[in-house]
């Protein structure tokens, strides 16, 4: 029996106050990965040079980035989604507050240092 349920895709996103900075789709990136290493086994067999290896994931430097430029409030999250790459930065220029708070509700934070409303002292 067939599934009908579409193949989700795994994000990694990173926004402050002025919009989305960088989204990264996580699963594609690993499968980069495993077909370098796929190739570069035999390479390193036959005795050749390994091939260039391809760009990972950078939370580390994102995370850094957060931390160091804190008066821009940054969030970083993964996420699974059905959505396209392109279909989740098109929801972030036409409706961020609705892409945001469901990304908050399914997703994994790894850092927040969102901006909350502080009481008004009169």
């Amino acid at each position: 029996m067939r599934s009908s349920k579409k193949k989700l895709t795994r994000f990694v996103a990173m926004w402050d106050m002025n919009g989305l900075e960088s989204l990264l789709n996580v699963t594609q990136i690993e499968k980069e990965h495993k077909q370098w290493e796929k190739e570069n086994i035999f390479r390193l067999l036959k005795e050749e040079n390994p091939t260039v290896k391809p760009i990972h994931v950078p939370l580390d430097m994102m995370i850094m980035r957060a931390k160091f430029n804190s008066q821009r409030h940054y969030e970083i999250y993964t996420f699974d989604s059905e959505l396209s790459e392109q279909d989740i930065r098109e929801t972030f220029e036409d409706s961020p507050q609705v892409i945001v708070d469901a990304i908050r509700r399914i997703g994994h934070k790894f850092y927040s240092d969102r901006a909350t409303q502080s009481a008004v002292i009169i």
